[in-house]
């Protein structure tokens, strides 16, 4: 049977349940590489048009291969599947077989070599992106370390089977893999406020060597590997240090995204996956550089690079994805800062529209939620002690940041993005006239996914983001936040101290 039957036929097991049948009967030729490849291909040709029939025919494509006897077919189905649903911000689905496609190529990578590494990192690189996003940061710290462990012994069995020298083993495909890996690992760490954090930026400068700027130029796949140095060097307030490599991985990404479209490897089987990382990894560092520049209050050239970035990942994700949500308040911010306040508030209320946030309706939501709650314990303990009390308040204060996670994660972004945006809104509306209404409408909701927000809901929001009159230049600046469009969420800075 052809290579079209097959895709034929999963094409009707997913369509019309009856198909399943005549499917079955080359269920032993759909696990090969070739046939996989094609469904795939058909998937990603599919994801656009008709989501639901792409992942429909990747599951299907799942139940008719062995993922004992091709562990690395059901890793890339797994991992396509992963992609689709990140593509429209399913993150919870996304996580779980990003995860399970992590695992099975963690299992081969002595055996697969080069594409069971990149498998590996492929697979836990988008399921730690997932869990950050949803905040779940322990988890992702975890699954940080899963994927680099995998990794890091991809790399030594490989030295030992090449007998390679030391100084040779980070050109290999497999030390690279690595190192990139290891980037991950450090924001993940740091989310986390692990004490390894400090540890976990050290390695990754260690692996990236000297000159981390000439190593991504070198090799450009090491691009993200840069962006993370920098973006955790300016989450340390290291802000000079963090340009370089920013800078360089916006290049290297910029460069690789160029070269994959120059050669026409969209053609190749799941190839806009990797287009979809470089202009992804580009977008952020340039994000970082505009944020860089805007804390030297160079708005103008920040506002270029905010540009540049917001047709990058409107390339990736479209015009209405609310994966653009976090540059358009960044850009808002800035006209607010540069006397454009219509400007800012038009780009604050569109951020609002991709998100589809609704202050006051998330408010009732949860209000309805405490209730509930409420009336359930009273139901179970009629007669209230204080210790059960307290230990109550705790329940109903993690329900409640449960709840809020929820809510950002499935509008496609961190508690931490909705927070400052609510924020910034209120403190934009502060400063118009006859908007104190609106402003604390806005400000509740900042407070709310604020607290929600771990790392952030640490300290206080006016110690970080300014206070009512920030706009006005009273009262304290504030830290500030660093944003990144790759994990939608925010980080407070760090002083270098």
């Amino acid at each position: 049977m052809s290579q079209g039957s097959i895709l034929g036929g999963c094409y009707r097991c997913c369509a019309i349940v009856s198909a399943r049948r005549s499917f079955g009967a080359v269920s032993a030729s759909a696990s090969s590489p070739s046939a996989v490849d094609q469904m795939i291909d058909y998937a990603v040709a599919q994801r656009k048009a008709n989501p639901d029939m792409a992942i429909d025919v990747l599951m299907s494509g799942l139940s008719y291969t062995n993922s004992q006897a091709d562990p690395i077919g059901s890793s890339r189905l797994h991992l396509a599947i992963a992609q689709l649903e990140a593509d429209r911000n399913s993150w919870g689905k996304a996580q779980d077989k990003a995860s399970s496609s992590l695992r099975l190529a963690a299992g081969c990578t002595s055996g697969f070599g080069t594409m069971a590494a990149d498998l590996t990192l492929d697979a836990g690189s988008l399921a730690t992106r997932a869990l950050l996003i949803m905040g779940h940061d322990g988890e992702a710290q975890s699954l940080a370390e899963e994927c680099e462990l995998a990794l890091r012994a991809a790399g030594s069995s490989a030295l030992a089977d090449t007998q390679q020298t030391p100084s040779r083993s980070p050109t290999s495909p497999r030390s690279i893999a690595h190192t990139r890996s290891l980037a991950m690992l450090a924001i993940a760490t740091h989310t986390n406020a692990s004490t390894a954090g400090g540890a976990a930026v050290d390695a990754l400068a260690t692996a990236l060597g000297r000159d981390p700027e000439a190593a991504a130029r070198t090799d450009l796949n090491l691009a993200d590997a840069a962006h993370g140095l920098g973006l955790l060097q300016a989450l340390q307030g290291r802000w000079d240090a963090a340009a370089a490599p920013l800078s360089a991985a916006a290049a290297a990404a910029t460069a690789a995204a160029a070269a994959d479209e120059a050669v026409a490897v969209a053609a190749l089987p799941a190839a806009w996956m990797r287009q979809q990382h470089h202009r992804e990894v580009a977008a952020d560092a340039l994000t970082g550089r505009a944020q860089l520049l805007m804390r030297a209050r160079e708005w103008c050239v920040a506002e270029e690079l905010m540009g540049e970035a917001l047709k990058m990942m409107e390339a990736v994700y479209g015009e209405r994805s609310p994966s653009l949500a976090p540059l358009l308040m960044l850009l808002g911010y800035s006209y607010s800062r540069s006397a454009r306040v219509t400007f800012a508030e038009g780009l604050y209320r569109e951020a609002a529209k991709l998100l589809r946030l609704d202050p006051a309706r998330v408010h009732q939501q949860r209000q309805d939620r405490q209730q509930r709650q409420q009336q359930e314990l009273l139901e179970e303990h009629p007669h209230h002690h204080p210790q059960l009390q307290l230990t109550n308040e705790q329940r109903h204060a993690q329900q409640s940041r449960s709840f809020l996670l929820q809510v950002s994660a499935d509008a496609g972004v961190h508690a931490s993005s909705v927070a400052v945006l609510a924020w910034r809104y209120a403190q934009l509306l502060w400063v118009l006239p006859n908007r104190g209404g609106e402003a604390s409408v806005w400000e509740r909701c900042a407070r709310e996914f604020w607290a929600a927000s771990r790392g952030l809901g640490e300290r206080e929001i006016e110690s970080v983001l300014g206070g009512e009159g920030h706009l006005k230049g009273e009262g304290p600046e504030g830290s500030g936040v660093f944003f990144s469009t790759r994990y939608r969420r925010a980080w407070p800075c760090l002083s270098a101290s």
